[in-house]
């Protein structure tokens, strides 16, 4: 079957399970990212949009995290070296929001732990309305399992909030235990209820199957969530998952492996903002800008605790990318 009669059926929001297989299976990574740059052409063609968007994070309340996710240098249960502090102040967070000003689209404020107490909430409401009044920022939440009454607060604000499910329904006992794969579902479809728009996406390379990584991708799709940030695992010394991948019990991705996934997850979901978050300098390397092909959306700056590339040669990398395909 030739690739491009994927074209139409993804555009239609009709790729099947066995269509993504069928395509990583019998394709190489250039022809897949191909795809997907012609699947999002035709979309932006349509809405007369063209550039990759750009958000960026703060990372508002660091450490002592009572969850057991593997991957995770906040968990109380790694021995990571990282920065530990309370919630930042809405001046803290106003003036790191300040600094991307007219340069991202989207800025995230986001706190470790489940969930977090009311006069933390009090606080970044706060924070979201000086962000409000004094850039021109859109404002993105990741605030852990939030209840309805806190998404209604967040709704007056239009805030777009961020919930990831991290992995396949069926795999996420492999990566936690001390919150279920329904707690977040619960989140995500409350959050859509009450009309806010969510990003929720996942990691790859948790030691997750291909038909793992895929039903992602699918799940994803009928929760109709409106971002997908992909992060791509940088493991960090201290973490469960360091240990596995250490003691060859989790096989690392291939920059193939990664590339296809991105593409495909594009091709999958074709109607929702595909943007490339934590661990994609550390995997992908000097191979970045073909991401870029597939991709909606960036995450630019430093992430929760590790450290991203320069904003300067992230925008270089875009301006070279628009030449190329302009």
């Amino acid at each position: 079957m030739e690739i491009e009669t994927f074209l139409e059926k993804s555009l239609k929001n009709k790729i099947t399970f066995d269509d993504a297989l069928y395509l990583y299976n019998n394709f190489n990574a250039i022809d897949l990212l191909y795809l997907a740059f012609k699947v999002k052409n035709e979309i932006n063609n349509k809405n007369n949009t063209k550039n990759i968007k750009l958000c960026a994070i703060i990372n508002a309340k660091s450490g002592k995290c009572p969850e057991d996710c593997i991957f995770c240098s906040q968990s109380i249960y790694s021995s990571c070296n990282i920065p530990t502090y309370l919630l930042k102040s809405k001046k803290e967070i106003l003036d790191c929001a300040k600094k991307f000003d007219g340069i991202v689209e989207r800025f995230s404020i986001v706190t470790s732990g489940k969930n977090i107490n009311n006069d933390e909430f009090t606080e970044i409401i706060e924070a979201i309305e000086l962000i409000k009044e004094e850039t021109t920022l859109k404002v993105c939440c990741s605030l852990g399992l939030l209840d309805r009454e806190k998404l209604k607060e967040l709704k007056k604000l239009n805030v777009r909030i961020h919930n990831n499910l991290e992995t396949s329904k069926d795999y996420f006992k492999n990566i936690c235990s001390t919150h279920s794969y329904e707690d977040k579902i619960k989140v995500i479809k409350e959050a859509k209820k009450i009309g806010l728009e969510v990003c929720s996406g996942g990691i790859f390379g948790l030691g997750e199957s291909l038909e793992e990584r895929l039903k992602l991708a699918f799940e994803l799709r009928d929760l109709g969530v409106d971002s997908v940030p992909i992060n791509i695992l940088h493991p960090i010394e201290g973490t469960k998952i360091y240990e596995k991948i250490k003691n060859g019990e989790i096989e690392p991705l291939t920059i193939s492996d990664i590339s296809k996934s991105i593409a495909l997850y594009k091709i999958i979901l074709p109607y929702a903002e595909i943007r490339l978050a934590g661990g994609r300098l550390h995997n992908l390397r000097d191979f970045q800008p073909f991401a870029l092909m597939a991709l909606d959306g960036l995450m630019v700056g430093n992430y929760l605790t590790t450290k991203g590339r320069s904003l300067e040669d992230d925008l270089k990398m875009l301006r070279d990318f628009y030449n190329l395909v302009k």
